[in-house]
């Protein structure tokens, strides 16, 4: 087996060190913010480090922390009770959404439940408020009655057995009724 000459592959060449020369550094202000075009250029450098020797260079700015006033935080408070959504409290502060559930979860303000949508079944609707308004979630119902989301993926159209509904009545304090019209 002596002088067999296997399949030679072709290396990446490896920089062994990784500081940044002046004709490197003067490629990425030209071309900035098209990374790509610039691992063209300098085929050795990795994405990353574009990135960051383009942020040691100043061409992408440090993130400025927002400082809240007490104004903010008040209209804050006062958007969540209504139950607004964070991504409409954010627009109306003119902040990120990430900016608004992190200064939630530091305040500790919660969103306040809005009630249940609508899914066309006036039964099935009327359950779902009578649940909401005795503060129990839909999922809190389902479990109470043993089942495993009859009502959480209710849609229109959908049918819903008169048995679950005759459960979810009485354990919400309710009666069936019928009602004859006659002609």
């Amino acid at each position: 087996m002596h002088g067999t000459v296997t399949a030679f592959r072709r290396a990446r060449i490896v920089r062994r060190d990784d500081t940044w020369t002046y004709s490197e550094s003067e490629v990425l202000k030209k071309h900035w913010p098209d990374v790509d075009l610039i691992r063209r250029h300098l085929k050795y450098r990795t994405e990353r480090a574009i990135r960051n020797m383009a942020k040691r260079c100043g061409l992408i700015p440090e993130r400025v922390q927002h400082i809240w006033t007490a104004a903010e935080q008040s209209k804050l408070r006062r958007l969540a009770v209504t139950g607004v959504t964070r991504k409409e409290i954010a627009a109306e502060l003119g902040l990120s959404v990430q900016q608004v559930a992190g200064r939630m979860m530091y305040s500790k303000i919660h969103l306040a439940k809005r009630p249940p949508k609508l899914v066309g079944d006036p039964i099935v609707d009327a359950i779902r408020l009578r649940a909401f308004d005795m503060k129990m979630s839909i999922a809190d119902l389902d479990r109470s009655l043993g089942r495993t989301k009859t009502f959480q993926t209710c849609t229109h159209g959908k049918p819903i057995s008169p048995a679950h509904i005759y459960r979810a009545v009485r354990a919400l304090g309710g009666r069936m009724v019928v009602e004859w019209i006659d002609e």
